[in-house]
């Protein structure tokens, strides 16, 4: 970490001498941007001839930073991340954030985590996000910018989609196991909970193509009553998320497995419990 942030306040340093190619958006003229959907939140600055630059932060996720450019693909070496004052501000030793690295060709860098979250602090307070890297289209290092400028007109509803965002993710949905008791085909007050949250997400992402139930039993008991056991433990689960969770019918589709794609032992009592279940996976 020391020897990344002496080498990125020596290519500061250097840039003068160096003539980086500088790219901001125009200081009198800086337009955020702000995309609301269900489940993702965009605020975005174009900057002329580079590209754009975009927090964003989707449901369950981290938030990020994301320069995009059009032009300026990087090579194979690193990608540097700071802080800067304004122009019109006290001078100040700009403010190192990370390196990362670049692989030839690349043409999005992004800021996760922390490093985000840091760098929204910092534009909030006036400071410029910085990232500089070495391009394919140009001898010079690439400099960009991103102007604090007009922030505070769009900061507002940018806080207000991400506090109206999910908590959890379509990764935290997208698999879900639902245990069964002996002979039983009814679901628990759990696993009620758990497909509403599931319901809840797929109802806000238009992605979603389709949810599959595949219902599962041990090996006790006879194979003919398994069979309709496996399907029956599908089917509540079908049957609750279209009654109760008001998912669409069309979207839904199950099978039976009986004891056949065990995930544990059958020989011990909890491998058992274990093997009594249904599957439900989410499709985009």
């Amino acid at each position: 970490m020391l020897t990344q942030l002496l080498r990125y306040f020596l290519l500061l340093a250097l840039s003068s001498t160096l003539q980086a190619q500088l790219f901001q958006a125009p200081l009198t003229d800086t337009h955020w941007q702000v995309i609301e959907t269900p489940i993702k939140c965009t605020m975005s600055q174009s900057i002329d001839d580079f590209g754009e630059a975009s927090f964003q932060q989707e449901a369950g996720k981290p938030l990020r930073l994301m320069f995009t450019t059009k032009f300026y693909p990087a090579v194979q070496n690193t990608v540097n991340f700071g802080v800067t004052q304004a122009s019109w501000q006290n001078t100040q030793q700009p403010s190192f954030i990370t390196s990362l690295p670049t692989e030839r060709g690349q043409t999005e860098f992004v800021l996760t985590g922390i490093f985000a979250d840091k760098a929204l602090t910092e534009i909030q307070q006036g400071r410029f996000p910085t990232l500089s890297y070495q391009s394919q289209n140009a001898n010079e290092e690439i400099s960009v910018l991103v102007s604090s400028v007009h922030l505070a007109d769009s900061m507002p509803a940018f806080e207000q989609c991400v506090a109206s965002l999910p908590t959890y993710s379509y990764e935290d949905i997208s698999k879900l196991t639902v245990y069964f008791s002996l002979e039983k085909a009814e679901l628990t007050p759990e696993a009620k909970a758990a497909l509403r949250k599931l319901a809840h997400y797929v109802k806000l992402d238009d992605s979603i193509k389709r949810i599959t139930i595949s219902g599962h039993t041990d090996n006790h008991g006879r194979r003919r009553l398994n069979a309709a056991l496996s399907d029956s433990r599908s089917i509540a689960i079908k049957n609750f998320l279209i009654e109760e969770a008001q998912l669409a019918e069309s979207l839904i589709t199950t099978s039976a497995h009986l004891e056949w794609d065990p995930v544990s032992t059958n020989k011990s009592t909890s491998g058992r419990a274990l093997n009594r279940r249904a599957e439900v996976a989410v499709h985009r």
